[in-house]
């Protein structure tokens, strides 16, 4: 793995890592509670970014539109262990895919028409993890509770 899939990976971790404290703090009751109105509750959230690896995969994949909807309702989790747990999997299959790849610099065309490089689409992973990290930290801070998990090195 070259030096800079190594470094994205490192922070693809420390981000997973943030998150999954970030979900300690969060009370399985307060899964129903949407802090924001319209908005999804923490518990649509979580489990949104619980799949957020394995889903990202499918789409780089090239899965279609119907697959990724059929793939999303199929993989609803809803238990904070679930939820611990599909990160963890859903990294170690992003690693394990990314290893395979003879090389990142070759293009992907999703279902909506963005092509990326291999690399991109794993920058975007990134993005997409950090994006909703930061939707659930403002949501616990909504709920009032107590944190000091560090987002950044």
């Amino acid at each position: 793995m070259n030096t800079y899939l190594r470094n994205t990976f490192h922070q693809i971790q420390f981000t997973i890592n943030s998150i999954k404290a970030l979900i300690e703090i969060v009370d399985e009751s307060d899964f129903q509670i949407a802090p924001i109105e319209k908005k999804r509750t923490v518990g649509e959230l979580v489990s949104h970014l619980a799949i957020i690896c394995k889903a990202d995969l499918r789409i780089i994949g090239q899965a279609s539109m119907e697959e990724m909807n059929a793939f999303y309702e199929l993989n609803t989790v809803n238990s904070k262990k679930e939820m611990l747990e599909q990160l963890n999997e859903g990294y170690e299959e992003l690693v394990c895919y990314y290893e395979s790849i003879p090389d990142v610099i070759n293009t992907v065309t999703s279902y909506w028409g963005t092509t990326y490089s291999y690399f991109e689409w794993l920058l975007e992973i990134l993005a997409h993890l950090n994006h909703h990290r930061a939707q659930l930290h403002l949501y616990i801070t909504l709920l009032g509770k107590e944190q000091a998990v560090m987002l950044f090195e």
